[in-house]
Order: structure tokens, then C-alpha cells, then sequence
């Protein structure tokens, strides 16, 4: 069997699969702030999923995680994770080899999330496709001639770092007016909580003041017509566009995926993106595109990185 992490800002999902690649089981924990905490939940995650199947952990024959941030594959190090820092030049694979007694195989959790979409999704029905995953942070990956690009480490398509305003808001990947500064899960709660003070009879700001206010439940209140949630979910919607119109020009893809916790917006944020969109990208590409919601926006990753970890296995032999 194969194990799948996959390591987020808010939380860490696990999944296991056979050897001949069926989906078993499913499981996840918050995100921590420490190193050894983060380190102790993985470990924890793996054994449930073990248990799940009735087996130990030699019958494990590899592990792959996804993680945020930029990474060195070759030695399964995480060099920067702006979103959780305490991992931020931990050799992660190691450390949790060493506690598993069987390979670890560490990869973007972006990425993994378009191996599962190519695998069991929408992605499986395409050539050149870009995927966007919708977090705490933003994510991305691209399939160009049906294989993922991964760049010389393992850390390309790092979408939510594309400079979309170039004098905009600081992002803690040092840079400024990132993608992700302006339409993840966090940017969504940020502006939502700047526009509130606009806003003194939107449902919302009961939520703000016990500090109980997330992304879900804005786009919930969008639906239901509430007047700030619907002016942020259109700002996002406009912010997520010029960011895919700029990698529409870049990548020319046959389809666009939309994945992680955002992506259960879809309907609200699909309308803005594409008249973005077709603003903004060049004539010639900005056609013909079709968007996707990728299929099981929470689980999929985890088991993608679990199909990750068989293919490592079987290149290997």
C-alpha cells in the first residue's frame, strides 16, 4: 500500500491506497506550528491509515507528501514555506523515513494535486492544462503534453508568487503584490474584514468580531446575497483572472482546474474570471478554454501524492 500526506496552511490530510491504486481511506488533522508537532501529526495520520487497513507499517512500501513552498526533491528538503514557517529548510522526508522504515518521496502539494486530477479528474481529458489550487496560499501546476512540468527542483508553477501589482501588499515570500496576496482563502477573510467597516449590516460582522470569520462562510453569504461578501468574491474573481490571463498567454492551455478550499466558490468566482479573462488574455489564446472544478477538491491531493509515491516506486525498479 501507499500513503499520501498532504501538508496545508490550515490542515494536513492523509490517504492510503492499494497497490493497484484504489482510493481506501481518508483522514486529516489542523496544521500545527512546530516542526516536531507537524512531524508528530504526519506520524499519526500514517498510523490511523494503517490501522484503517489492518496492517503495520511494514506493509507500507512508500510515502509522498505534498507540500507548499519551494522544495528540493532530490533530497526531500522543504527550503521555504511561507505559509507555515516552521518547515522552512527541514529535511521533512528524512524525518519521517526514518519513522516509517520506507521511502518518502516529498513534492509541491500543488503538484499533487494535478497528479490526481490527470489520474482520476477532468485533467485525464486533456493535453496542456493548468490547475490553480485555492488555499491559505495559492498553488498551481501545469501538464504540457500530457506530462507535469516540474522545473529543475521540483518547484515550478508557483502561481500564487506571479506579481499581479507590482506595488502591492508584502508577501512573506519576500516579495510584493503576489497573486496570493489577493485571491487565497486568507486574502478573501483580509479584504473581507477591510470592507466590513463599509458594510455596518452585513451578516458578517458578528462573525468578525468573535474572530470566528473564514472563507466559506463569505462565499456562503455571497450566495445568499449578502453586499460585502458579494463585492469580495467579485474582487477575487477579477484578481484570480488577470492571474490565469497572464498564464493563459504564458501556457496557452486547451482547460483551466480550479482546486482547494476556495474552489467551492466556483459558481461565483467562474463568471468574473472568464470576462477577466477574455479582457486581458491575447486573442488567439484567451478562446476555447475550457474551467474545471477539480474533482474532490479536499481529498484529491492527498491521494494524488499517494499515486506519486507508487509511480517513484515503480520508476525506481
Amino acid at each position: 500500500m501507499f500513503i499520501g500526506i498532504d501538508i496545508g496552511g490550515s490542515s494536513i490530510k492523509g490517504a492510503v491506497i492499494s497497490s493497484g491504486g484504489d482510493w481506501l481511506h481518508f483522514t486529516s488533522t489542523a496544521t500545527a506550528k512546530t516542526k516536531d508537532v507537524i512531524v508528530d501529526d504526519i506520524l499519526s495520520l500514517i498510523s490511523i491509515l494503517v490501522k484503517s487497513q489492518n496492517a503495520t507499517l511494514s506493509d507500507i512500501t512508500a510515502t509522498g507528501i505534498g507540500s507548499a513552498g519551494s522544495l528540493d526533491r532530490d533530497t526531500g528538503t522543504i527550503i521555504s514555506i511561507p505559509n507555515i514557517p516552521a518547515l522552512s529548510d527541514f529535511p521533512l522526508s528524512s524525518r519521517i523515513s526514518e519513522r516509517t522504515g520506507s521511502p518518502v518521496y516529498l513534492e509541491n502539494d500543488a503538484k499533487v494535486a494535478v497528479e490526481a486530477e490527470m489520474w482520476k479528474g477532468n485533467g485525464s481529458r486533456y493535453t496542456n492544462w493548468i490547475l490553480l489550487t485555492l488555499g491559505t496560499g495559492i498553488g498551481g501546476g501545469a501538464i504540457i503534453d500530457g506530462k507535469l512540468y516540474t522545473g529543475q527542483h521540483g518547484s515550478a508553477a508557483e502561481f500564487g508568487h506571479t506579481t499581479i501589482k507590482f506595488d502591492g501588499i508584502n508577501c512573506p515570500c519576500g516579495s510584493t503584490g503576489c497573486l496570493e496576496q489577493y485571491a487565497s482563502a486568507a486574502a478573501v477573510v483580509r479584504m473581507t474584514r477591510e470592507h466590513l467597516k463599509l458594510h455596518p449590516d452585513s451578516t458578517l460582522n458578528t462573525s468578525a468580531q468573535s474572530g470566528k470569520l473564514d472563507a466559506e462562510m463569505i462565499y456562503i453569504e455571497a450566495m445568499r446575497g449578502d453586499g460585502c461578501a458579494s463585492e469580495v468574491m467579485q474582487m477575487t474573481g477579477s484578481y484570480l483572472g488577470i492571474g490565469i490571463a497572464n498564464l493563459v498567454n504564458i501556457f496557452n492551455p486547451e482547460a483551466v482546474i480550479i482546486g482547494g478550499g476556495l474552489s467551492g466558490a466556483y459558481e461565483l468566482l467562474l463568471p468574473v474570471i472568464r470576462e477577466t479573462v477574455h479582457q486581458r488574455a491575447l486573442p488567439g489564446m484567451r478562446e476555447d478554454i475550457d474551467y474545471h472544478v477539480i474533482s474532490e477538491p479536499t481529498k484529491a491531493p492527498a491521494f494524488g501524492a499517494a499515486h506519486i509515491a507508487m509511480k517513484y516506486t515503480h520508476n525506481s525498479k
